[in-house]
């Protein structure tokens, strides 16, 4: 890309764009290198005028949330990184069901179901990032997805169409949705939850939460779970079983504490991060026969 192809951009939006901004600063990995145009826009009016500019500049787009579930590439991701920024507006509720705008953080919602007494969610209190980006990945924990209660979603199609999809309309599996196939962005979701006890629902959710800080690693920076659990057994049961516990590679190391979980010691490259994946799927696969599945998502160029 040439630079007057980026002042057309620049021209077309106007604010808010940063030319190669570090990703780094950006992921909970701390890892990744520039984007070569990173843009926030203010309002979803901002978001398609800028698709819009950049498909007509024939300029690539990622959309990025909080950056919880991803890794960066070292060289960074070429054309426009689109940033959602958390919305002003906080959760809602209408005709019965919860409304949230995708770049909400989840925790904000799940905090929002607690005070108003519906269960339903609160099996996910500890998983970070947004909203969109929980939908997107149909984030879940303790056997329960975010879909499971989730009415309908508000998107952007590939027409830059404003659309609502029900639920059933949706095709949702095991960390996946067909928006990672599909190229919608989504804009909102309403979930729809049970009225229950409040005292129960915030001790449900405060027991989920000490659960996972004894078990999880969060002292240093990473990724949340790097691999999808195999049908009938735990990622990191058989990365601990293979004996990668602790297996570093560069500034990238498998916790100590959870073999699922890969630290960024201070100074850890992607380069790392993928070589150290590379190994673990290696060793479980040559004792177990069961090849893993990232649940991370990449971002950029790791050919």
């Amino acid at each position: 890309m040439v630079d007057s192809v980026v002042e057309k951009f620049r021209r077309r939006v106007a604010v808010n764009v940063i030319e190669q901004e570090p990703l780094s600063s950006y992921t909970s990995f701390r890892i990744g290198g520039p984007a070569e145009i990173l843009y926030t826009p203010e309002d979803e009016g901002d978001l398609v005028c800028a698709v819009r500019a950049a498909r007509r500049l024939g300029i690539p787009t990622t959309i990025l949330g909080n950056g919880t579930n991803v890794l960066v590439s070292d060289s960074g991701v070429q054309g426009i990184v689109i940033r959602l920024l958390e919305p002003s507006r906080r959760p809602a509720m209408e005709e019965g069901l919860v409304l949230v705008k995708a770049a909400t953080p989840l925790a904000s919602l799940l905090e929002f179901a607690v005070v108003r007494s519906l269960e339903g969610l609160e099996y996910l209190t500890g998983i970070p990032g947004t909203v969109g980006g929980a939908v997107y990945m149909n984030a879940g924990s303790f056997s329960q997805a975010i879909s499971t209660h989730l009415a309908y979603v508000e998107l952007l199609d590939r027409k830059l169409e404003h659309v609502v999809k029900r639920h059933e309309e949706i095709d949702f599996d095991y960390r996946y949705s067909e928006f990672q196939e599909s190229g919608a962005i989504i804009l909102g979701a309403a979930f729809d939850l049970d009225p229950g006890d409040q005292t129960l629902i915030r001790a449900t959710a405060e027991r989920v939460r000490t659960e996972k800080r004894a078990k999880q690693s969060w002292e240093y920076p990473n990724a949340g779970s790097v691999f999808m659990n195999p049908p009938t057994t735990y990622a990191g049961k058989l990365i601990e079983e293979a004996g990668c516990k602790g297996l570093q590679v560069g500034g990238a190391q498998v916790s100590p504490k959870h073999a699922n979980f890969i630290l960024n010691l201070g100074d850890a490259t992607a380069a790392d991060v993928i070589r150290l994946m590379d190994i673990v799927v290696q060793r479980v696969y040559d004792k177990f026969n069961i090849r893993l599945t990232p649940e991370i998502r990449l971002v950029g160029d790791f050919s």
